[in-house]
């Protein structure tokens, strides 16, 4: 008994050892890996959550955003002053990640409905998002980081939102609103769109109409992908054909004709028409120049287009 007991303790002092190395250089980079500590340190430090589903050995678009964006000092030297940060890790080698890792990644990536890879998740202290944003294309460390601090600003308008009422409400929501993302805001806070429609009924903010414009941009996009199903192997030119009519019938502007012109555009795209497809994204970023979709335009023209000049 004696030698199977020696070769547990050196095998328990290894793990240890081990465990010891791992969590040192996880600190190093500033990550955490559980989210409960992360929550007890986001309500230590007053600040929200930024939480990454990744497969770090495994993942493409996992691979750049870490090569691109998280390696880079501009990262490491601004996101840990606006957020606890928090890594979720599904590796192909399991031996990377602990059995309580393992199991931590199952019951979130299930609760926050992951689905797929990289994910970005901005939480409260409580671990509810605010905002989420799938998949990487391209940014620069520069451009990413300025865009995740400006979301750290979402809670605080949320807080001083619950404060407020009346009009001064409604501002402050779509202050909050407006930071999230449209395609956020209207799949997560139904509700506070509902309650800014009613706090500006007659429109004297401009709330009520923005709101409902892109309650309908929601709805167009459905009329969109369901127009699409099934026609992939039709010919180009008519399914752009029918995304034509389908614009008129609707009297499609704003985020709604920006959403129609994007996917003409991708279409012309896999025809290999590029000079067309160029300039009806050129035409969709010009419908609604302040959307999110405006600015991942501007990451296409340069990435595919090679635009300099893109804005």
């Amino acid at each position: 008994m004696k030698p199977i007991k020696h070769y547990s303790t050196r095998m328990a002092l290894a793990v240890m050892f081990s465990t010891l190395f791992v969590s040192t250089a996880i600190a190093e980079e500033g990550w955490l890996v559980d989210f409960e500590k992360a929550k007890a340190q986001a309500a230590k430090e007053g600040k929200p959550i930024l939480m990454e589903f990744t497969g770090s050995d495994w993942c493409p678009p996992c691979k750049a955003l870490h090569k691109n964006v998280l390696a880079k000092d501009i990262f490491k030297k601004e996101m840990p002053k606006h957020y606890i940060l928090l890594k979720l890790d599904s590796p192909r080698d399991k031996s990377k990640t602990t059995d309580a890792e393992k199991a931590q990644y199952k019951e979130l990536s299930a609760e926050y409905k992951v689905r797929g890879v990289p994910s970005i998740f901005l939480t409260d202290a409580e671990g509810k998002p605010f905002f989420s944003n799938s998949g990487y294309s391209g940014q620069s460390a520069d451009e990413w980081v300025e865009q995740m601090v400006g979301k750290s600003r979402i809670p605080k308008a949320l807080a001083k939102a619950e404060k407020a009422k009346g009009i001064e409400r409604a501002k402050l929501l779509d202050t909050a609103l407006t930071l999230m993302g449209s395609k956020f805001a209207n799949e997560s806070h139904g509700e506070k769109i509902d309650e800014i429609i009613k706090l500006d009924a007659k429109n004297k903010a401009g709330l009520k109409v923005k709101y409902e414009g892109a309650r309908k941009a929601v709805a167009f996009k459905e009329m969109l992908t369901e127009l699409t199903r099934g026609n992939g192997a039709g010919k180009p030119e008519a399914l752009a054909a029918k995304i034509d009519a389908l614009v008129k019938k609707e009297k499609a502007t704003g985020e709604s004709l920006q959403q129609a012109l994007f996917l003409k555009s991708s279409i012309m795209f896999q025809a290999k028409k590029k000079d067309e497809a160029k300039k009806l994204l050129i035409e969709a970023q010009k419908a609604a120049p302040k959307s999110d979709t405006a600015k991942r335009i501007d990451q296409i023209l340069k990435q595919y287009f090679g635009d300099k000049s893109a804005t």
